[in-house]
């Protein structure tokens, strides 16, 4: 993960506008949400999600959340909600050739609805239009369902990261989508 932080903060040429998001209405699994840009206001969701989902740990901190949220032209999050109830969360950073899923989650009472998929797709498609040449991601080698989504959406594994997850010295797979021009 720090690595690829380092990535990200390497001079690079970055789209000088605000990152355009407008909330709309979706429809998954039949069932109706909202999706809009996460605020500092759904930080408190996002950890929550976070500690549902990692056995009650946060990943990422306040602080790196309320980082993330300031940088409103080479990142974007977006929060899916369900009436006022976060339920799912998804992150990335775009430069002018790549976009990098940050971040992804949905509450374990929501898996396994294609919220997941719903949110990767959704992603990708931004990264489409932003335009990046391609989207990449960090994915937990044990993770084989998340693994599964992502291939379905047309990423491949390019390469190993050896104790990527440092605190539990557990392996990553990045993966990568060429996105056609």
């Amino acid at each position: 993960m720090w690595n690829k932080f380092r990535e990200y903060l390497r001079p690079q040429i970055w789209i000088k506008k605000e990152m355009p998001y407008t909330t709309r209405r979706v429809e998954i699994d039949e069932t109706t949400f909202y999706l809009a840009r996460a605020s500092q206001n759904d930080i408190t969701a996002l950890l929550d999600i976070e500690r549902s989902v990692y056995a009650g740990q946060t990943p990422w901190d306040r602080w790196a959340f309320t980082s993330e949220l300031s940088k409103r032209k080479t990142s974007l999050y977006l929060v899916l909600c369900q009436g006022t109830e976060v339920v799912a969360f998804v992150g990335a950073w775009f430069s002018t050739n790549e976009a990098h899923i940050t971040n992804i989650a949905v509450r374990p009472s929501y898996q396994k609805r294609g919220i997941g998929h719903f949110l990767v797709h959704e992603m990708v498609s931004l990264a489409h239009d932003y335009p990046s040449q391609k989207i990449t991601l960090e994915v937990r080698a044990s993770n084989t369902s998340a693994q599964a989504v992502y291939q379905r959406l047309g990423f491949t594994v390019v390469r190993t990261r050896p104790n990527y997850y440092i605190q539990e010295k557990e392996d990553a797979f990045s993966m990568c989508r060429i996105l056609s021009q």
